[in-house]
């Protein structure tokens, strides 16, 4: 029996956080970080899957996005989103379960560069279509807006450029994002620029070795984020608990993928061999 729950909570500025959590008997729990322009609300059938096997899931709105408080896609300085995490990670971690983290796209990026700029001491780490690099090339006039007014306006808007069509190929998930009145497609020179400058950080990274259970996977056909670049950078781990999960034919939001069930039992079976 699934038991959803909607609170806030005020972040250090005192802007007001919205959190999600879905909750049941567990002996494990995965605090979830969502992707751009979209909020932890889509999550639900997702977390229902895992509440049901044993896995319980928290889950917050980032700054700029969902019912959490400010103007949308911005946030003053990257540092919130890790800032936010790490507070979220906090409050579960008293509950004394095992604790993942997940991350998808944006989301994904954030929990790695979590895992690699905080060194948090939990169970493990799975990112799904991390944002480490855009499949698409993104306008050079676009960047040079974006990179201007990250100096000298960072609150400046333009549209995120993400193709929802590329997000699944189930319809049914196409409408439901179009109709979402939280879903949105704005992303501000600080956010957009800096998803982009921490997923080249990623991409650099100098470390051969990972001190927690690393999951990265990516679907073959993602045209959001490249998952090309995930698979580079999970080979460059040379010891540790790292696995690389290509998804073949599988769009960019596996979660939403008609082989969803396939996608979650993988993940599932993963955090359980690990607890």
């Amino acid at each position: 029996m699934m038991t959803e729950k909607t609170f806030y909570l005020e972040a250090f500025d005192g802007r007001k956080m919205y959190f999600h959590q879905w909750t049941g008997d567990a002996e494990a729990n995965l605090v979830l970080i969502h992707g751009m322009g979209e909020h932890s609300g889509r999550y639900k059938s997702f977390a229902s899957y895992f509440v049901e096997r044993g896995i319980n899931v928290y889950a917050i709105d980032l700054f700029g996005h969902g019912k959490t408080e400010g103007p949308r896609g911005h946030t003053p300085k990257m540092e919130d989103y890790l800032w936010q995490i790490d507070f979220l990670v906090g409050m579960i971690q008293q509950l004394k379960a095992p604790l993942f983290l997940y991350g998808h796209s944006m989301g994904g990026g954030l929990v790695l560069n979590y895992l690699f700029r905080k060194n948090p001491r939990i169970a493990g780490v799975i990112a799904s279509a991390p944002a480490i690099e855009t499949a698409f090339e993104v306008p050079k006039s676009k960047l040079f807006l974006g990179r201007m007014g990250r100096k000298l306006m960072p609150a400046l808007t333009q549209r995120n450029g993400i193709n929802a069509e590329a997000l699944s190929k189930d319809k049914s998930v196409i409408n439901a994002y179009h109709a979402d009145p939280l879903v949105h497609d704005i992303i501000s020179a600080e956010v957009g620029i800096g998803v982009i400058e921490w997923g080249k950080w990623l991409a650099h990274l100098g470390r051969d070795a990972v001190a927690t259970s690393l999951l990265v996977m990516h679907g073959d056909k993602d045209e959001v984020t490249s998952p090309i670049a995930s698979e580079r950078f999970a080979s460059k781990f040379h010891s540790g608990d790292v696995t690389f999960k290509s998804w073949e034919g599988l769009y960019h939001e596996l979660h939403n993928e008609p082989e969803k069930e396939e996608v979650l039992s993988f993940v599932s079976q993963w955090i359980k061999s690990r607890i």
